[in-house]
């Protein structure tokens, strides 16, 4: 198994996705993802915030409100549940057939790069750890679009850049319908 090629790990995920409470373990480490990713940036926020301040260097916010920590909280569990969902209803397109739960593990097993990267975030310099970890992420859907879901080799860069528009879509739409902060 390398980094960026975890033929093995989708290889396991595909004999244990029949496993009972499957989906939900998946929502869950979704969840805790977003959670981390949430508090280290919450936490780089109030304590070394993105405003600049001539003289002092960073300002801290550390009277903000909680609101902003839900919603990147849900959004950022949501992303990759949706995002899988989406690459799971896609499948057609790739001449297979739709696949809910595989698409799910493409995008919440696939996002695990971020989420590990994610307490990085409370220092600002850490955004350039969570972008590679983006493309490790993007190295991941690609190559668990492949084994568990079959896409063809050729077409699973194209696989992954639909399911993350198509995922990102649906909860732009979301969050304009139904605003959480």
């Amino acid at each position: 198994m390398t980094l960026v090629e975890p033929a093995a790990l989708w290889q396991w995920i595909a004999r244990r996705r029949a496993d009972r409470g499957f989906s939900a373990m998946l929502v869950g480490v979704a969840v805790l993802g977003g959670l981390v990713l949430a508090i280290a940036t919450e936490i780089g926020v109030r304590v070394f915030s993105t405003d600049w301040n001539y003289v002092a260097g960073y300002t801290p916010q550390p009277d903000r409100t909680c609101g902003p920590l839900f919603t990147l909280w849900a959004m950022a569990a949501a992303l990759p549940v949706a995002q899988g969902l989406a690459g799971g209803g896609l499948l057609p397109l790739y001449g297979r057939p739709r696949d809910w739960i595989g698409g799910l593990a493409v995008g919440v097993v696939g996002s695990l790069p971020i989420y590990l990267a994610a307490p990085a975030l409370v220092m600002l310099p850490g955004i350039l750890l969570v972008c590679v970890a983006f493309l490790v992420s993007c190295a991941w859907w690609g190559c668990g679009a492949r084994v568990l879901l079959g896409v063809p080799l050729g077409e699973a860069a194209d696989h992954v850049v639909a399911s993350v528009i198509a995922g990102t879509v649906l909860l732009s739409i979301a969050l304009a319908v139904a605003p959480f902060a």
